[in-house]
């Protein structure tokens, strides 16, 4: 049996290193999401506060907008962390209730219960977010669509849960 007090053994830290042995970028972590978002088929742009700015179009044509704020690493740092946060902010409506209580509790209900995706309110809008710490070698290529998805999700789920029971399709109850 292992001690249960023993510390961990991490392996030495290596500068030269990546995770998975994946290539270092030298890119900035904003430009590097940049590049995801154009290589999956999404127009973005840096807007005046510097985020990523971009639309996500829906199977019936409805345009969302969301934004990508990135805290690139500092020159500094031994190990370069850089952070994203994606985001997209929604004007409540029917069927959320007009209760400001009832919408914190509904919003911390579902950030405990999914992975990931963190929902608020700002007045009268549901603000839905993602974030990563970003390491030399992570894959954007992964982390990118499936922020987006969690998002995207994450609103859905919350205006299901002021759904009537008998307004849920059968099955998904």
């Amino acid at each position: 049996m292992t001690d249960p007090t023993a510390l961990p053994n991490f392996t030495p830290y290596d500068p030269a290193g990546t995770p998975n042995g994946a290539a270092q970028s030298q890119t900035p972590a904003r430009d590097s999401v940049l590049a995801v978002l154009t290589g999956i088929g999404i127009d973005a742009q840096v807007d005046a506060d510097g985020d990523l700015e971009y639309k996500i179009v829906d199977d019936d044509g409805v345009a969302t907008t969301l934004f990508a704020r990135v805290a690139e690493a500092q020159p500094e740092m031994e190990v370069p962390l850089a952070l994203v946060r994606f985001f997209g902010q929604w004007q409540l409506q029917e069927p959320v209730s007009p209760d400001r209580n009832d919408r914190i509790a509904r919003c911390n209900d579902l950030t405990l219960q999914l992975n990931l995706v963190k929902l608020s309110l700002v007045q009268e809008s549901l603000v839905v977010s993602v974030e990563h710490v970003i390491l030399p070698g992570s894959d954007l290529d992964v982390l990118v669509p499936l922020s987006i998805n969690h998002i995207l999700q994450g609103v859905g789920f919350f205006y299901q849960s002021w759904a009537p029971i008998e307004d849920v399709p059968a099955g998904e109850q």
